[in-house]
């Protein structure tokens, strides 16, 4: 059943939250990121994705609204997520979360929504813009579509490092615990092969998690202000027990492109991201 293509721009109530130490500890461990400033101490600050684990329950209510259509939940693809940074969230932050649906569109037998959720303090300085694009299998008109104008890709300079990250046989559990998407996708071996899968896979957001964390070590040398901006594709799914390798090209200034690869050679993520200059 083709989605609501008219619900694009629609918005929904905002939430309020408040940000934890314990939390943010949390989430850093799921992703292997054990930078010290992401753990228990006094000048703790979220790692990079944390944002997703409030936004978390808001994007659930967009792919559940009625009115947008999504029949299967079980065809919903997590395809892109771009993160904007514009300021530290610290333990104790109290902040108002804002999702709408920036657009949807129909890919003949797929379609394609992009959620935004703006993070802001209770004060209104803005902290983080969240969007996350989602593809719905068999969720187009089925039509015969023009293809998609394709974006000029970033340009790739010399390579500045590479790094290795494995994805233990624990990751999906300690990720979906400490981010709270339960899909069972990630945690039942049944139930991910009875759609097709070959078992258990990562949660695209924990595998992203875990490259993060060597992209901020290595671009911005362990510091998380640097941070501006975090986008990624999710272009193949990645099993428990892959060793990852990245690899990190220097780009514009101030910004570089990463892939990073399974062991079979194929691309599990790419993206870029971009930093303030140290």
């Amino acid at each position: 059943m083709p989605l609501n293509f008219g619900l694009a721009g629609k918005t929904y109530p905002p939430v309020e939250a408040t940000v934890t130490a314990g939390q943010m500890d949390r989430f850093a461990r799921a992703c292997g990121d054990l930078n010290e400033r992401y753990l228990m101490g006094p000048d703790q600050v979220a790692p990079p994705l944390f944002a997703v684990v409030p936004g978390f329950p808001l994007l659930a209510a967009i792919v559940g609204d009625p009115e947008l259509g999504v029949d299967n939940p079980f065809a919903v693809v997590h395809g892109e997520q771009e993160i904007v940074y514009h300021r530290l969230l610290h333990s104790g932050d109290e902040i108002v979360l804002e999702p709408s649906l920036e657009s949807i569109e129909d890919k003949g037998r797929n379609a394609v929504f992009k959620g935004k959720m703006a993070v802001s303090t209770k004060d209104g300085e803005a902290v983080v813009d969240l969007y996350t694009t989602v593809v719905v299998r068999g969720g187009g008109s089925g039509a015969e579509r023009p293809a998609s104008v394709k974006s000029t890709p970033p340009t790739r300079g010399q390579i500045v490092s590479t790094f290795s990250k494995r994805v233990d046989e624990n990751m999906p559990a300690r990720y979906a615990e400490a981010s709270g998407d339960m899909n069972p996708i990630h945690l039942d071996d049944m139930v991910a092969k009875a759609v097709g899968l070959p078992g258990v896979i990562n949660h695209g957001l924990g595998t992203l998690g875990l490259v993060a964390a060597g992209l901020v070590d290595i671009v911005a040398g362990g510091d998380i202000a640097r941070l501006r901006r975090l986008a990624a594709r999710f272009t193949d799914l990645v099993v428990p027990g892959t060793d990852l390798e990245t690899t990190v090209w220097a780009s514009e200034a101030d910004t570089f492109i990463f892939e990073t690869r399974r062991p079979d050679d194929v691309i599990a993520v790419s993206g870029m991201l971009e930093v303030s200059s140290g």
